[in-house]
This record gives C-alpha cells, structure tokens and sequence, in this order.
C-alpha cells in the first residue's frame, strides 16, 4: 500500500542496547495472527523456544522477571533478531514505535513519542513538519476536507511569525476554548488515570502545587520543540476526527498536553537551573507511555466536558 512519512521519518533507526528505556521491558506483546501462524509451522530449537514462551487465548510472550521480553538478552539486543532476522518478529515489534494513519487510498505512518531515540528526532528536528501524499492517490471527499482543516492547523502551529504561545492561543481561541488549562486540576484529571509506573505518580504529586506561570511558552529556546510537539500530537491522533467530527476535543487534548509537558519541562527546569535535550525528550516520553497507549486514558482525555 502506498505510504506517506515525515521529513523527519527516515532519519530513525532503533539504538537498541544504548537505550535507557527498553521497548522490550514493561509492554504487554501479543503475537498477530499472521505471525502465529508462522511460528507455528516452523522447526528448530529456536522456533521451539518461541513457541513455549507464547500463552494466552489472545497470544502473548510471557513476561520474565521485571516484565522483561523473554527474548530480550543480557546485552540488551533480541534474541529472534539474532537467530532469525528482523523478518522473524511479530507484526507489534516490527512496527514499534510507528503508528499509522489509515485512508483508503494509502497510509501515513509515523513515529511514536515513546520511543526516546523517536522524542529527539521530534524534538531536535528544526526544519518544519511536513508530509508528502504519494503520487496518483485517490482521495475521498471527506479525506479532502480532512487534510485541508488540518493543514490550517499545522499553518497555525508552523507560524514561525508568532510565539507559541500566541500560536496555542490562536488555535484554542478557533476551536472555541482558551489556552488557559488550571494545573492543578490537570494534575488530578491524570491521577485519576491509569498509570503504568508508581515514577509517573511521583511525577504528577510532585506537579501539585508547583507556580507555572507559562513563561516558557514565551522562551526562545524552547519554540521550536513546542512547535514539533503539537504538531505531532496533531499528526497522530487528529485523524479520527475525519469520521466522528470531534475535532474541539482532540485539538484541546493537543494542547493540553503541550500544556501538561510545559509545565513538566518548566518544574524540571526550575529544579535543575537547565534542561538538555535528552532530558527534555525523557519527559515527553513518558507522557506518551502512561497516555497514548492506554485506549481508556486517551478516551477520557478527548471528552468534549474538557474544553475550556
């Protein structure tokens, strides 16, 4: 199928055992059909291996000791990859940390938050977001509409003119609400969420009560990652406003998570006196780990009640 990517898409390639936050730690694996399929009909003391770590009426890897990835060896590096090749893994390991866009004429397929090596990419890129449709596709209209609402979007947030903040502002302010959230009220809408690791709750109690005036939102240093975060929480969770029209809410959840992560970066910032890029894509990282993958947290999160 014909596939469109960021400007930025090519430039990842997974650092496997040089990253902090293993992808094979901590994540439930299930095992496509496709893929079942085939470990199924292979021989061997590997494909034997595979076969004894997978249980369940959905099937999954069982998790070893620190919900590590069976597969995932002392040195960081997976276990099929070296047996097998890459083309041995199930469909959620290839794909990881891509997401994808689906239209009926082809797919736009980008990189996940989560991935600390994908939050530098985002975060680092300077030249502005763009995609490119591949050649000869056929839109319907609804797709059409689609992409012309959100490439006025993408103007907005792009407007290199302006400071973010008058740029979140002007969005908020087009979709009906303002760029105005209450901290402390966000703090207790996340705790009320589900969370992966207790760190995340320090993280959150830590938030209560912590003075953010927004100024970062006016700090030069800092316009061009805002600008990359929105931009790519637009990118990736807009799309299914095409067919049930709740474009307010997820626009306010974009915000509102440019929002929350501000008011991170700020803490941290406080804190420290400065923040690197490392540390600054650590942060977004695991906003998108404890928010993004959790259907029911993103559900709550894009309820229409929290705009305003």
């Amino acid at each position: 199928m014909k596939e469109a990517v960021p400007n930025y898409y090519h430039k990842f390639q997974c650092i496997a055992d040089r990253c902090n936050h293993n992808c094979c730690i901590g994540w439930e694996i299930d095992i496509d059909e496709e893929t079942m399929v085939r470990y199924s009909a292979m021989d061997g003391e590997m494909w034997e291996r595979i076969r004894h770590a997978i249980s369940g009426e959905v099937p999954h890897f069982i998790l070893q000791a620190g919900d590590r990835c069976p597969f995932l060896n002392e040195a960081g590096l997976c276990d099929i990859i070296c047996e097998c090749g890459e083309e041995a893994l199930c469909e959620i390991c290839t794909l990881h940390p891509r997401f994808r866009n689906f239209y009926a004429d082809f797919i736009e397929t980008g990189l996940g938050l989560c991935c600390e090596e994908a939050a530098r990419i985002i975060l680092s890129e300077t030249h502005k977001f763009s995609m490119v449709l591949p050649q000869d596709v056929s839109l319907l209209d609804e797709e059409r509409l689609f992409f012309a609402r959100r490439q006025k979007i993408f103007d907005i947030l792009q407007d290199r003119e302006k400071s973010i903040k008058a740029r979140f502002s002007i969005l908020a302010s087009a979709f009906g609400f303002d760029f105005n959230f209450s901290l402390d009220a966000l703090c207790s809408l996340y705790l009320s969420l589900e969370r992966l690791d207790e760190a995340w709750t320090k993280e959150i109690d830590a938030l209560k009560g912590f003075s953010f005036d927004g100024g970062i939102f006016e700090d030069e240093a800092f316009q061009i990652r805002f600008e990359q975060l929105s931009v790519y929480f637009v990118f990736r969770h807009l799309t299914e406003a095409m067919w049930d029209g709740g474009y307010e809410s997820r626009v306010c959840f974009v915000l509102m998570s440019c929002y929350y992560i501000g008011a991170l970066w700020a803490r941290h910032r406080a804190k420290k006196g400065h923040l690197k890029l490392d540390e600054l894509a650590d942060i977004a990282r695991r906003y998108s780990a404890e928010v993004e993958y959790s259907e029911e947290n993103l559900e709550i999160l894009m309820q229409p009640d929290f705009l305003g």
